[in-house]
């Protein structure tokens, strides 16, 4: 039996000041036990949240607050550090590489799944090359994947700092590989901050990249965040033409079918649009007398940005429910990005406990960006754009402003070809209503033997739709995903005619007679017309500016 050790009279008075956590422990969370947190001098007043959030490093490093014996694949969750309010309480686990447990007061339930290091919550980060994990025993084709928890062989990531500021839980880990067993360290450095906030859980985290292999790689699709929720729960989002306004939500299971034998056809892990930005899972009922009483209880995770989503259910067969169960359901943010290799991201999310209606109101407090609008400089870099199907740029962070790419293609049959080379704007939520023209700020440099005037085209994405087709095995999860069915090109394209004179010029685009700039536009494209067979690599595009106003 485990036991938090005695509390100093100092670290006492540190507890109730905010600085300290309470010790914890908790007897082992078995399927159908109810676990005992013990003891607890009161919930510690933490200091009052401050915006902006500015990252602030502790000047030296604290203990952790105690220990957790619940047993996981036979081993201690071990070493963790807790803070929590009245409804909920949060646990950071050092031998997960500072992972967060949420243990939810009101349904009295642990909330993340923590069967193995893949899973829990926060950010996972994928880069090329698509071959570095060629070595290991199961996960060929995952590329570079450095990971906050730990790695396949159950190793944790290294914690290297731990400490508190304001009333936040500081760690920083150095990330594993993911898909390797052997403990294998990456240049890749994660630092988080915790700090709980009545029914919610703040986290802000800085991702730092000092990789000593400089190739340029295309864009991954990353986890910026996710989190696995134990069980095979209802998932609810909202992508229909009406955001901000408490219209129904979807909500699913997940299952596109069931079979005769009792099995069941999964939803396929594609991503797809989200026009508010939040995905949220059930977690029970509503207690009476409280707020929306009888209504779902719902895990939401809200992050800006937002509008990429995916989940799926996995394991529901095995019907777990516990932190250590193979039964999971995952939800995640997955924005297309460069790992470049000498990068620094800051990230911030919150998990919201309570009701749709609750998580709905705390999203649509935040901060909104109803028009698209992209300057490309030293301080916003790509702004979340990249490329696509090949092409490189300076890398970020940017020594000087203006996005440069130079568009190389693939080759096909021998030959390089950049006819599928373009660059993509992140997706966004952006009413129609709002705008119908938007400038282009940038400067073309064709390869030798291009015309003085090059016609390239401005493509756009409806909500709702898929921008390159859908899988008609599954009807019903593309009913939910994308009740427009494929984005036709020919419909949703603006010619964009550039001068190919390596100089920078601001092209208008205007869209109010086409039928199709309706309801909310979620990406942009600068690209070639499909039909051209052929594009010869090499063309160099600057962007300055995309947006809504005119930048001369």
């Amino acid at each position: 039996m485990h036991r938090c050790r005695a509390l100093s009279l100092l670290l006492y008075v540190l507890l109730l000041t905010g600085s300290l956590s309470t010790c914890h422990y908790r007897e082992g969370i078995r399927p159908g036990f109810e676990p005992t947190v013990l003891p607890k001098p009161g919930t510690p007043t933490l200091p009052p949240l401050s915006q902006p959030f500015t990252y602030q490093v502790p000047t030296s490093q604290s203990p952790w607050s105690g220990y957790n014996g619940s047993r996981i694949d036979n081993r201690d969750i071990g070493t963790v550090t807790v803070q929590e309010s009245p409804v909920l309480q949060v646990e950071v686990r050092k031998e997960y590489g500072a992972s967060i447990q949420i243990f939810d007061k009101v349904t009295k339930q642990p909330l993340i799944n923590f069967l193995d290091l893949g899973r829990e919550s926060g950010m996972g980060s994928y880069g090329g090359p698509r071959s570095f994990a060629d070595d290991s025993p199961k996960w060929k084709g995952i590329g570079y994947n450095p990971l906050q928890a730990g790695d396949d062989g159950h190793n944790p990531s290294p914690i290297l700092f731990h400490g508190y500021v304001d009333g936040w839980i500081y760690t920083k880990a150095q990330c594993l590989s993911w898909a390797h067993r052997d403990a294998r360290k990456l240049p890749f450095f994660y630092e988080q901050w915790v700090r709980v906030d009545s029914n919610k859980v703040h986290v802000h985290v800085r991702l730092t990249h000092q990789r000593p292999d400089k190739t340029f790689y295309p864009a991954e699709s990353q986890e910026w965040p996710m989190m696995m929720v134990n069980g095979a729960r209802k998932v609810h989002f909202y992508n229909g033409s009406a955001p901000y306004t408490n219209a129904p939500a979807t909500v699913t299971d997940g299952i596109e079918s069931t079979l005769s034998n009792g099995s069941y056809v999964l939803h396929q892990g594609t991503s797809f649009g989200l026009t508010e930005p939040w995905l949220a899972a059930d977690i029970g009922v509503m207690p009476a007398g409280s707020v929306n009483a009888g209504e779902p209880r719902l895990v939401g995770l809200y992050t800006s940005g937002f509008f990429k989503a995916n989940y799926n259910v996995a394991a529901i067969s095995a019907r777990d429910t516990w932190e250590g169960g193979n039964t999971h359901t995952y939800l995640a943010n997955q924005p297309m990005a460069h790992l470049d290799s000498d990068n620094t991201w800051y990230k911030s999310y919150t998990y919201i406990l309570g009701s749709e209606q609750q998580i709905r109101s705390y999203v649509y407090a935040q901060e909104r960006f109803t028009k698209p609008e992209f300057t490309f400089n030293t301080f916003n870099g790509r702004n979340g754009w990249f490329i696509h199907d090949g092409g490189f740029d300076q890398k970020e962070p940017f020594t000087t402003n203006n996005w440069r790419v130079t568009l190389t293609g693939k080759t096909e049959n021998g030959q390089s070809n950049a006819r599928e080379a373009k660059l993509m704007s992140p997706y966004g939520s952006w009413p129609s209503s709002g705008f119908s023209d938007l400038y282009v700020r940038m400067a073309y440099t064709g390869p030798p033997g291009t015309p003085a005037q090059v016609p390239l085209q401005l493509v756009w994405l409806l909500n709702g739709q898929a921008p390159d087709g859908t899988d008609d095995k599954y009807p019903n999860q593309n009913r939910l995903r994308y009740a427009r069915g494929t984005r036709k090109l020919a419909e949703q394209t603006m010619p964009l005619v550039v001068y190919n004179d390596g100089r920078m010029h601001t092209y208008k685009l205007s869209f109010g007679n086409n039928p199709m700039w309706k309801d909310i536009i979620q990406q942009f494209e600068i690209m070639h017309d499909p039909a051209q067979s052929y594009v010869p690599p090499g063309e160099v595009l600057e962007l300055a500016y995309f947006g809504t106003r005119n930048p001369e």
